[in-house]
């Protein structure tokens, strides 16, 4: 079906085009892929269809391909931001919409999208099937970004809400290259995958959290607040307890702490502290962090941070060297 811009909009407005759904990307296109999109529309140049899937019940519309196209065109309406980096409409450039002259207005109202739409009576495999076969062109989807659009489920939303609290976004201190990314997200699955055992010798990581995500995703309601417990448990104790160096390593030689965090430290401070209340580690923080800077001195520890080392040895190490600390530190 070819849709004009005016008729999405007011789809969107009512509640029947789902622009956001579990399995879309976060967004990934600067100003300047905006604006570049909105010149292309006014310029009547061809633009890639929209995949639309129709809800079963309720004959509503989720895009499987097209959300950022979509943002762009929706934002742009509702003022949102100016036209930058246009190379052929160069007098549009700084105008919201509201500011293009009424006939660029209109012209871009009645401008049409060609939308696929999967039918409600298509296998329900279907729609995630076809959001990964999609993955062939523009920015393509990394790892956790391809387990988020094939593997829909409770615990994965639950991984997702975990990801963007404000506590652990300001642990990870990585702005707009992590949640962009959903690099974010897969801390939090790491933290489970390690937990719950996935990962073992014999199998990949990546294949490991994958395994875990699938799995996870069939929990009960109970299960999935435990494991809400759980994490934000372990985050709570690892910022009482490692403060401002929380997941970051510390450089004796140039006493100094790294900015950007350490996913093998991550790793062994969540799974360290899990055993530990909060009210011990709020009484010896600061000897915690003491003896987190001096396990720093020993290159076996140090060793131990390196990608080229036994996975599942090192993190073994790392995790009982951490407790170990914390046990002898607020004895």
């Amino acid at each position: 079906m070819d849709f004009s811009i005016d008729s999405l909009a007011r789809l969107s407005e009512q509640g029947d085009l789902l622009n956001h759904p579990p399995f879309k990307r976060r967004a990934r296109w600067d100003l300047t892929q905006n604006s570049r999109f909105i010149e292309s529309l006014l310029l009547n140049i061809p633009t890639p269809p929209l995949f639309f899937a129709e809800d079963t019940e309720t004959y509503q519309y989720s895009v499987i391909d097209g959300t950022q196209r979509l943002d762009a065109v929706f934002m742009y309406l509702q003022d949102s931001y100016r036209l930058t980096g246009l190379e052929s409409l160069t007098a549009a450039n700084n105008l919201k919409f509201s500011d293009l002259p009424q006939r660029m207005q209109r012209h871009l109202l009645r401008t049409t999208m060609r939308a696929v739409i999967i039918s409600p009576t298509s296998r329900s495999d279907i729609r995630t099937t076809v959001f990964a076969r999609l993955n062939s062109g523009g920015t393509r989807l990394n790892v956790q970004e391809m387990r988020n659009a094939l593997d829909q489920g409770p615990f994965n939303s639950l991984t997702i809400e975990l990801a963007e609290s404000p506590d652990f976004q300001q642990a990870l201190g990585a702005g707009l290259a992590y949640s962009r990314s959903m690099r974010d997200v897969e801390l939090v699955l790491r933290y489970f995958a390690l937990s719950d055992g996935y990962v073992q010798p014999s199998t990949p990581t990546s294949q490991a959290l994958t395994q875990a995500l699938q799995h996870k995703n069939k929990s009960t309601t109970e299960a999935l607040r435990e494991d809400r417990r759980s994490f934000e448990g372990s985050l709570k104790k690892c910022l009482t307890a490692f403060g401002s160096d929380i997941f970051r390593r510390w450089r004796p030689e140039v006493n100094k702490v790294d900015s950007r965090i350490s996913i093998p430290l991550y790793d062994a401070q969540m799974l360290a502290v899990r055993d530990f209340s909060i009210e011990l580690i709020s009484i010896h923080d600061q000897h915690v962090r003491e003896g987190m800077r001096t396990l720093f001195h020993s290159s076996e520890f140090t060793n131990t941070l390196k990608s080229n080392v036994h996975f599942k040895h090192s993190l073994d190490f790392r995790v009982n060297a951490i407790a170990g600390m914390i046990e002898s530190v607020a004895r």
